[in-house]
C-alpha cells in the first residue's frame, strides 16, 4: 500500500466508511486523530526514552521481569528462527525486557523493537502493545493496521498480563521486522503470547500469594497439574485474595471475584480442598460450579508447605514449590549480598 493510499484509509474509516478493517483497529485509528491529535501523513520516529526513565521503569516492574523472565526466554527460544522479537512492556507502554537477534539490534531498536520503546498508544499511534493496554485484550496489529506510516512494516502481536488482582500490570507482545502479507499469518503467535501471557500469570500467583490454598482449574484432567488453565488464591476462611485473569471468566463471569468465598460460585468449601490435592486421579477431582458447570481442580495447601514458601531466595535447582511446572524465582541474591528492594527474605 502506497503511502497516500494508507493515509486516504484513514480519512475514510474517520467519515464512516467501511474499509475490511478489524473494528480494533478502526476505534484505535480514531483515537489516534480525534483524542491524542496525531497525524497519519507524518511519520514519527520510535520514541526510546531515556537511560534514567527506564531505570524508573524497570525498577517499578522489577518483580514481574523476575518472575516472566523464563519463560520469555523459552518463547522466544521457540520463536527465534522465524526473526520473533519478544518484547515486555510494563502497564504505561515502555518496553522493560527484549529478547531479539543481536544480529539485527540497529534495525530493531530503529524500529523500536528494542530495550526502553515507548508503545503507548497516544505516542506511537495504533499499535499491538497500544491497542492491548486500551482493550485490556489480545491483539494482533499487522502491517498497515498500524497508524503511523513508520510502523507500517512492522507485525505486532500482543496479550495482556493481569496482576493477582486483575488489573493489568504489563503487555506480552512478539513482533517482525518484515512479516507475510496474510493477517492470518501471525495466528501462532497469537496464540503462543496468549498462552505465555498466563503461564506469566499463574508464575506471579504462585510467588506473590501468600495465602493458605492455591486452587488450579482447567476445563479437562489431562493438562490440570501440567498446565492448568486458571488459579485462585484462597485463605483459610475460604475468600478469593488473588486470581489470573482467565479465573475471572471460569468462575466469575460479569461479577467480581475478589472478596468472595469459594462457596458462592462453587459448590465447595475450603474443608473440600485437601480432596483435591494431588493423592486422588485428576480425572475424579471435578468442581461444580453454581451456575451448573463443571471444571477440574488441583488444591496446594500453602501453609503445609511453608517452610518451602517462605525460601524465596532458594539455590539454583531448589524449587521454590514442589510442582512438575518450572518457575524462575521471584528474587535473587546477586554479587556481595544485593537483592531487589522489594524483597522480604
Amino acid at each position: 500500500m502506497r503511502e497516500r493510499d494508507h493515509v486516504d484509509e484513514i480519512d475514510r474509516v474517520l467519515q464512516g466508511h467501511a474499509t475490511g478493517r478489524d473494528s480494533v483497529v478502526q476505534a484505535s485509528w480514531r483515537r489516534c486523530i480525534e483524542r491524542y491529535g496525531l497525524d497519519p501523513a507524518k511519520p514519527s520516529p520510535a520514541h526510546i526514552v531515556t537511560e534514567s526513565e527506564l531505570r524508573s521503569h524497570r525498577e517499578q516492574s522489577e518483580r514481574l521481569i523476575a518472575i516472566a523472565r523464563s519463560g520469555l526466554g523459552a518463547l522466544f527460544r521457540q520463536v527465534a528462527g522465524q526473526n520473533y522479537v519478544v518484547l515486555l512492556a510494563d502497564a504505561k507502554g515502555v518496553t522493560v525486557d527484549f529478547f531479539g537477534d543481536t544480529r539485527f539490534e540497529d534495525g530493531l531498536r530503529a524500529a523500536g523493537l528494542y530495550l526502553g520503546s515507548d508503545w503507548s498508544e497516544s505516542l506511537a499511534g495504533t499499535c499491538g502493545v497500544g491497542a492491548c493496554i486500551y482493550t485490556g485484550e489480545a491483539v494482533t496489529i499487522h502491517q498497515t493496521d498500524h497508524f503511523d506510516l513508520h510502523h507500517t512494516p512492522l507485525s505486532c502481536t500482543a496479550a495482556p498480563i493481569f496482576d493477582t488482582s486483575g488489573q493489568l500490570a504489563a503487555v506480552l507482545d512478539l513482533s517482525l521486522l518484515r512479516s507475510p502479507q496474510p493477517k492470518a499469518s501471525q495466528n501462532l503467535a497469537m496464540s503462543l503470547v496468549r498462552t505465555s501471557a498466563r503461564r506469566v500469570e499463574m508464575a506471579n500467583l504462585m510467588a506473590m500469594t501468600r495465602s493458605d490454598w492455591v486452587l488450579r482449574l482447567s476445563s479437562s484432567p489431562e493438562f490440570l497439574e501440567v498446565d492448568p488453565e486458571a488459579a485462585i488464591a484462597l485463605d483459610g476462611a475460604g475468600h478469593i485474595i488473588g486470581m489470573t485473569h482467565a479465573a475471572q471468566a471460569a468462575l466469575s463471569p460479569g461479577e467480581a471475584l475478589l472478596g468472595r468465598r469459594l462457596d458462592q460460585v462453587a459448590e465447595l468449601s475450603v474443608d473440600d480442598l485437601p480432596d483435591l490435592m494431588r493423592g486422588r486421579p485428576t480425572e475424579d477431582r471435578v468442581i461444580r460450579l453454581r451456575d451448573g458447570r463443571a471444571l477440574f481442580g488441583h488444591a496446594i495447601a500453602r501453609k503445609a508447605q511453608g517452610r518451602h514458601a517462605d525460601s524465596r531466595c532458594c539455590p539454583e535447582g531448589s524449587p521454590a514449590w514442589p510442582d512438575p511446572i518450572p518457575r524462575c524465582r521471584p528474587c535473587w541474591r546477586g554479587p556481595r549480598g544485593w537483592r531487589p528492594a522489594w524483597c522480604r527474605c
